[in-house]
């Protein structure tokens, strides 16, 4: 699976990527929303090796590795117990819910098959020296460099190491993809261009005022903040210190705000005869207690010039014809597993999906 922003490639990524404490993150979601390749299968049938559940194109899947992907779902159903006993349990063999499951399993396995296979094609390599410096990274930084902690999470999470190096080759695979398919990817003045004319109600803004505040819950609170200002204080370290607001980790910068958007009582006193620079008394809204500092005059509703918005639609253009180029290289992953792959008998899929246009075989 390709390192994009794509949801659904988000959620396979789960698995591999390392991002948090856990060395593997919850694979019971990646297995649920692994839908978009079940019950498709090769129409050229082709033996699949003992000991795998499929072949795709000439690589097989082993059992080993879908024996593995269900013990650490097994063991991730039973820890999310453990946490919430409402939480449902792995599902019993043979059952309705074990069938998708492994149906899901099975899908996972074979598009990140395929996908690999894409990007061998496109040259992309990595290395046992790239892995192993990967892996040390990890454990330096979620393990404190402790071998016996990594192994100990291994363990927990039913993985060996050699699995953990193969996730780590598939991420930096992922990685390496992902940066070759948008390298190329730009947009023109152009595009700019003809993207702000044809969404000019977008970029209409109200009356506005860029804005700091301090937010706390009581009124002796506000009054102690608003007499540590009068004696000198400063503001962004107060609100830093004191405030309930998410802005408090900018010092209580809340950025530009349209007077449409914000609550009356908040608005009446940005907007009213309160100068730039100069803190206000502390005042009540359904929030709490705020103290406001405008931090610019007000600007009259306009519509923002292209020049104003110019960086921001090429964000937006670019991010937008990103996924397309990875969306359509995944689609073509997608179309030559779909038409390439082979099943055990007892690993067929048995549910389809809106992408299942390809009937599955199986060899005898």
């Amino acid at each position: 699976m390709l390192y994009s922003r794509r949801a659904e490639l988000d959620v396979l990524q789960a698995l591999i990527c390392m991002r948090t404490r856990r060395i593997i993150l919850p694979l019971v979601f990646a297995l649920v929303a692994a839908t978009s390749l079940a019950a498709c299968g090769s129409a050229k049938q082709r033996d699949v090796p003992a000991g795998s559940i499929a072949i795709v194109g000439d690589q097989p899947i082993t059992v080993a590795a879908f024996d593995s992907l269900m013990t650490q779902a097994q063991a991730q159903y039973k820890a999310a117990q453990k946490t919430n006993p409402a939480a449902p349990s792995f599902p019993a063999v043979g059952s309705k819910d074990y069938q998708s499951l492994k149906d899901r399993a099975i899908a996972y396995l074979v598009r990140n098959s395929a996908i690999i296979q894409q990007a061998t094609k496109m040259g992309i390599k990595v290395s046992d020296a790239e892995i192993t410096s990967s892996l040390d990274q990890t454990i330096a930084k979620q393990f404190g460099g402790s071998q016996q902690k990594f192994q100990a999470e291994l363990k927990k999470e039913k993985v060996t190491e050699a699995q953990v190096r193969d996730r780590i080759r598939t991420n930096l695979i992922d990685q390496a993809a992902y940066a070759s398919l948008i390298k190329g990817v730009t947009v023109s003045a152009g595009d700019i261009k003809n993207y702000y004319n044809a969404h000019k109600s977008s970029y209409e803004l109200g009356t506005s005022r860029s804005v700091s505040h301090i937010l706390v819950k009581t009124k002796a609170q506000a009054d102690s903040i608003y007499a540590q200002l009068k004696a000198g204080a400063d503001f962004a370290k107060l609100a830093k210190k004191y405030s309930i607001d998410g802005s408090k980790t900018n010092g209580g910068k809340l950025g530009v705000m349209e007077q449409k958007s914000l609550v009356k009582p908040f608005a009446d006193v940005l907007f009213g005869t309160l100068k730039t620079g100069t803190f206000s008394k502390p005042v009540k809204t359904t929030f709490g207690w705020h103290i406001i500092l405008p931090t610019g005059p007000t600007v009259k509703a306009h519509l923002q010039s292209l020049k104003e918005v110019s960086a921001k639609i090429r964000e937006t253009l670019l991010a937008t014809k990103q996924q397309q180029t990875v969306t359509g290289w995944v689609t073509k992953a997608e179309k030559f597993a779909a038409g390439n792959t082979s099943y055990a008998p007892d690993y067929k899929p048995t549910t389809t999906t809106s992408s299942s246009t390809v009937a599955t075989t199986t060899t005898p």
